[in-house]
């Protein structure tokens, strides 16, 4: 029974110790020996403590656990650096009481911003002095009102040449849909029975002269054209094929649908819509190359410049935070601001990286070539990635750590579970010496929890009388008997220890007998990953806990500040030079000789300095600084104390020295990049003295490249992706480097030239059915399912005069590869089509009152309005979609009424008449699309994540591999690094866009229940944690010597056979049950940290037993401690521990999703096995 609070004695432990099932999107790779970081029961007795399952319902949302939050305090910074001054006070006032959220408004009032919506308002006004001039209108033809809603939908916002490269794209892919048509209208001709040039265009429009052969023909014209537009649509993406593709499908649409009424090979239709277009693509790139230019290359370097203003902060909040005790609810209030600093600057990477892609393209004058400033990305993308990895220590200390979550169910609120007691038991830190080796410590990870919510290891506050002495002086009593009590146990072969181990082990067995039990009760789910659970709990009851954790976490800290502080600032003073060096690095290109001498003299002396102090301060750090954390192990290695039992020397457990290193290695390679950076940036002025004419120096053959594999693709995109494939992977590192590849199950290979010829046949048909290729399918299916009224004889002349061609187009358009895609596109279109009509005819009827209006009215009304027009159009946060539609109905409306008034032709409403048919035609057109979105071919944004995440969990496995396989080969055969770095920064992309792709989930309605969307956010988490780690252990094998290596992945276990063999087994089962959905078995390999952890090593590199030491020394000496290649060692173990626990925890979160199967009565009994040097058994 569980003490009664109120009658028991005061406890600093809490009575419930949480697991969650949640942890945020950080990674730690634990470590430590068997004496872990759980605090020891106090003196007044043990506590009962009770395992209790957080669901997600009782979870608190953390402030800073999502993708999508991590920008906010970069712009939170932002509104603070703008806030001053009247206006910008008044701004705060508005957007503090109105009833909607404007504070985009005030965030983009700057001048930069500014510009670009005086370069598109410039550009659009001269659309609308175009559309009043009669003779220019008589130019354009009756399509003129075209014009105006291109201006609105492409406006050139972007610098000149993405605004040059999109208009080519532009006005080439109109000009196809309109040759692809006049090919078809020639075909239809040749069928046509009854040919009358002399034919009116009242008779016409009523439809008489269609017939059946050319209509036919047509229709199957408008089906490939439509299908393949589309396909580009869906296979590029955002980017510069988006508006080029719809424009090329609705030429199609509108050309053909209109030639069918024709008796004739009526080709001028489509030049009505392809010249106003084309005299769009002109307009944007006058206003791009004339208005306010700018350059690819400047606003690369904007948005990279705004990269390291979060890593400034960072780094200053490390010294703020590393001052302030462990176990103040500040520490861990400064943790989170670390962590949020370091995701804004990872986002800002995506912002630099999309305009990396076209810096190579770049036309400037200046004095440094635009690749050479491009080549700058991927220094800060690796910046980015040490300072997330220094990170990684307060993920290791209390009270920030985590925990491995244990049996999480999400179907019903749990409660404490009565069971019988569970003591931790209090086990001896590991001493470096030889004699007796400690292993690596595990420290599960746990959810983040409520500030005020108590940590289960730093629940002990310090204290002095039980805080062991820097100097090794003896605690107090109680500690001395504990010591003493251990020790006799040692030398009674642990009889006393394994006794409680035993004791331990029985009293875990019934509570987790009970707790499954308990679970098992009716419910809408079973318990998954009990057996996971029980052998982490045994290995956290039995080799994970340590009795002075936060006393030690406290000194260690302080040490660590110690040692860091200095190297911090000075980093945190090179990042800000270094900021400010590439915010200035377009200004002054056209400056005289004198005046460039001057500004390069001052900045080769600032960068002169700059690398001086850090050069300093890192050889200091390196020789002297980062050894203070050594200072509690320096008199165990004292000769005139070792073996000395009145000395009662117990140096901490390793686990502590190697978090410090941890933090050490990565602050160290943070400062060896900026060292670099500043070197580069120095051969850079010193290289380029004079300004020059900078042109691109690729081939025209990629001078439009925007291949599926390009690594530096916008991190915004919101496509329909392929989940099979990475952009940013080589085709033939899918092939894992060649040394392995798959098999067709279904067919032996060609043996013969026929058998090649149908294999490549069967090749290409399997491609049709890809995801893009069938949605394009699907897609020219309905358009020409909704062309029907204006192909039959009977309703062509009221499809036309009522122009249910925007129907056809909305409806193409608006299918989506996905339901839920394709149902937001239903709700959006639906809500800005009413509000955009509304809208636009307000304003026309503002223009032109009860009349038809006149030029100068309506020019003046919009030359008003645009301005306001594009700052929302560019610069309102809400989906692109109801952004672009409702701007674009506004334009329509208002086009088509001026036109409609002053040249009219059959179809003249205007006004409220034209807004109500316009929405009226959007409605027919999205609901076809939503009702045949459930049509097959149907795919789900569900599944789409799913087989995402089982291609990721391959890749990073393959990935995994290959890093093993790097530092086992070096020398012998090389492995391309810079692959393995792109593939890893490939797989981080792909994870993240799928964060955005899977907002359209909720649109996806299911009467079988809710998704899951937080067990699949749980293992996109792991799997990003996974792939930083995997970076980290590159960069370590990358600096560890060759006997080092050896070492390191001899205690990692990574060169042995069986363990590889079960780890790749977990990842294959993992990505298997991923894709098909199938339920893994209830025992698996997992969990393989208790086989990660079989060795016991403590400070020590080579075990006693180990026959090979490799030439590194079996003994400890504090020379050994000091020495870089043990740091580097060290934090090579804690990592390959951190890729080990998220296997074991990306397995539960897998069998959280699919479930378990394959269920053998009797699996639970207590694990009484005691670890050996011998390879651990795999059976239950």
């Amino acid at each position: 029974m569980p003490p009664n609070p109120s009658s028991s004695t005061v406890n600093v432990y809490p009575e419930v110790l949480d697991i969650s099932w949640r942890t945020n999107l950080r990674y730690d790779p634990r470590l430590g020996d068997e004496d872990g970081d759980e605090a020891h029961t106090p003196d007044q007795g043990a506590t009962l403590r009770h395992v209790r399952i957080e669901t997600p319902s009782q979870r608190a949302s953390p402030v800073d656990s999502g993708l999508g939050s991590r920008e906010k305090p970069s712009a939170a910074s932002d509104r603070h650096r703008q806030g001053p001054g009247r206006a910008s006070r008044s701004w705060t006032f508005i957007v503090k009481h109105f009833p909607l959220d404007l504070a985009w408004i005030p965030n983009n009032w700057s001048w930069s911003k500014i510009k670009p919506i005086i370069r598109a308002w410039v550009q659009g006004w001269i659309s609308v002095i175009f559309m009043v001039i009669p003779r220019v209108e008589s130019v354009l033809g009756q399509a003129t009102f075209l014009i105006l809603v291109a201006a609105l939908l492409d406006p050139p916002s972007d610098p000149f040449v993405s605004v040059l490269e999109r208009e080519i794209i532009f006005a080439i892919f109109v000009s196809i849909g309109w040759a692809w048509s006049c090919l078809g209208i020639f075909l239809a001709n040749l069928a046509r029975t009854n040919t009358d040039y002399n034919a009116t265009l009242t008779d016409v429009l009523t439809g008489q002269y269609v017939e059946a052969a050319p209509t036919i023909i047509m229709a199957v014209f408008i089906f490939i054209g439509a299908a393949c537009f589309l396909f580009i649509k869906a296979k590029r993406g955002p980017g510069p094929f988006v508006f080029p593709s719809v424009f090329g499908a609705i030429t199609v649409d509108i050309s053909l649908i209109t030639a069918v009424l024709f008796p004739y090979p009526y080709y001028i239709i489509g030049r009505a819509i392809v010249l106003p277009l084309v005299f769009h693509a002109a307009l944007c790139i006058l206003s791009a190359a004339l208005i306010f230019p700018s350059t690819i290359t400047a606003q690369y370097a904007g948005a990279l410049s705004r990269l390291f203003d979060p890593l400034e902060r960072a780094l200053l909040e490390h010294r703020a935070t590393l001052k302030l005790s462990p176990g103040g609810p500040e520490f861990a209030k400064g943790v989170s601001k670390i962590n949020g600093f370091v995701n804004g600057a990872e986002a800002g990477l995506g912002h630099a990286a999309a305009a990396l892609r076209l810096v190579k393209h770049d036309i400037v004058w200046g004095r440094f070539a635009p690749t050479d400033v491009g080549n700058l990305q991927w220094h800060a993308r690796r910046l980015v990635t040490r300072a997330n990895g220094m990170g990684i220590f307060f993920t290791l200390i209390d009270p920030t750590r985590e925990r491995f979550p244990v049996t999480p169910i999400p179907s019903r609120t749990a409660t404490p579970v009565g069971s019988r007691p569970i003591t931790p038991v209090t086990s001896r830190p590991g001493t470096p010496f030889g004699s007796r080796p400690t292993s690596p410590a595990v420290s599960p990870s746990v959810s983040r929890m409520e500030p005020a919510a108590w940590s289960p290891m730093a629940s002990r506050p310090p204290s002095p009388s039980g805080m062991r002495q820097r100097n090794g002086q003896p605690r107090n009593s109680h500690h001395s008997m504990s010591s003493l009590r251990l020790t006799i146990s040692r030398h009674l072969n642990f009889r006393l220890r394994r006794h409680e181990e035993e004791s331990q082990h029985e009293r875990l067995h019934f509570s987790l007998l009970h707790l499954a039990h308990t679970l098992s009760l009716p419910h809408a789910e079973s318990a998954v990953a009990v057996f996971e659970s029980q052998r982490y709990l045994a290995l956290e009851a039995t080799r994970l806990s340590h009795p002075d954790s936060p006393s030690e976490t406290e000194r260690f800290v302080a040490l660590l500040n110690e040692s860091c502080d200095e190297m911090l600032g000075t980093c945190a003073d090179v990042v800000r030079g270094v900021k400010g060096w590439i915010s200035r690095v377009r200004q002054g290109s056209f400056a005289g000789k004198s005046s460039i001498e001057r500004d390069r003299a001052e900045h080769l002396a600032e960068l002169a300095t700059m690398k001086e102090k850090l050069s300093q301060a890192l050889e200091s750090f390196r020789k002297d600084d980062r050894h203070r954390v050594l200072d509690p192990y320096r008199s165990a290695f004292d000769p005139s104390h070792v073996g000395s039992p009145e000395g009662n020397i117990e140096p901490p457990p390793h686990r502590y020295l190697f978090h410090c290193y941890v933090y050490q290695y990565h602050l160290m390679q943070f400062a060896f990049l900026l060292v670099d950076i500043l070197e580069t940036i120095t051969s850079m002025e010193e290289n380029n003295k004079k300004s020059r004419l900078w042109t691109p120096q690729l081939p025209i053959r990629k001078a439009l490249d925007w291949g599926r594999y390009d690594a530096a693709a916008d991190l915004e995109r919101d496509d329909d992706e392929d989940p099979d494939v990475i952009p940013g992977i080589q085709a033939e590192w899918e092939e894992d480097l060649g040394m392995a590849s798959r098999r067709n199950p279904d067919a032996l290979p060609p043996r013969n030239l026929f058998e090649k010829v149908m294999a490549s046949v069967h090749d290409l048909l399997a491609a049709l059915s890809g995801g893009n290729a069938l949605f394009a399918l699907k897609a020219g299916t309905l358009t020409i399912i909704l062309c029907i009224p204006s192909f039959l004889k009977s309703s062509s002349h009221f499809a036309y005069t009522e122009r249910f061609v925007w129907g056809v187009f909305m409806g193409q358009l608006t299918l989506a590869r996905f339901r839920g895609d394709t149902t937001f596109a239903l709700v959006a279109r639906l809500i800005s089509t009413f509000l955009g009509g509304v809208l636009g005819m307000l304003l026309w009827y503002i223009s032109a009152g009860r009349g038809n209006g006149n030029a100068y009215g309506f020019a003046a009304t919009l030359g008003v309005c645009l301005p306001f027009f594009y700052y929302g159009r560019l610069y309102w946060p809400g989906p692109p979609m109801t952004n672009i539609i409702f701007f674009v109905t506004t334009a329509l409306v208002l086009g088509f009424s001026w036109q409609n008034t002053h040249f009219p032709v059959i179809f003249h409403f205007y006004g409220f008449s034209l807004a109500w048919r316009r929405f009226v035609l959007v409605t027919a057109g999205v609901t076809a699309a939503f009702i045949f979105s459930f049509l097959p071919p149907s795919t789900t944004l569900r599944r789409y994540q799913r087989a995402m995440l089982s291609t990721t969990s391959a890749e990073l496995g393959a990935v995994y591999c290959s890093i093993v396989s790097f530092a086992n080969t070096r020398g012998r055969h090389e492995v391309d690094r810079g692959e393995i770095i792109q593939t890893l920064v490939a797989i981080r992309m792909k994870l993240k866009r799928s964060v955005v792709l899977k907002t359209n989930i909720i649109y996806e309605f299911s009467m079988r229940g809710q998704w899951p969307a937080e067990r699949y956010q749980r293992i996109l988490e792991l799997q990003m944690q996974v792939a930083f780690l995997l970076s980290h252990l590159m960069s370590v094998v990358e600096h560890l010597d060759p006997a080092w290596t050896r070492a390191f992945l001899r205690r990692t276990r990574f060169l042995d056979a069986d363990f590889q063999g079960d780890v790749l087994a977990v990842i294959s089962m993992i990505s298997t049950a991923l894709r098909t959905g199938n339920p893994l078995p209830q025992i698996t390999p997992c969990p393989l940290l208790d086989r990660f952890m079989v060795y016991t090593h403590g400070l020590n590199v080579i075990r006693q037993e180990e026959d090979d030491d490799y030439g590194l020394p079996r003994t400890m000496t504090i020379d050994t401690l000091e020495n870089e290649q043990y740091l580097t060692f060290a934090v090579g173990v804690t990592t390959a521990f951190g890729i080990v626990l998220r296997l074991d925890k990306l397995m539960v979160a897998t069998k959280e999703l699919v479930g378990e199967q394959y269920h053998i009565h009797g699996i639970g009994l207590p694990d009484t096995r005691t670890y050996t040097t011998e390879r651990p058994a795999k059976d239950v």
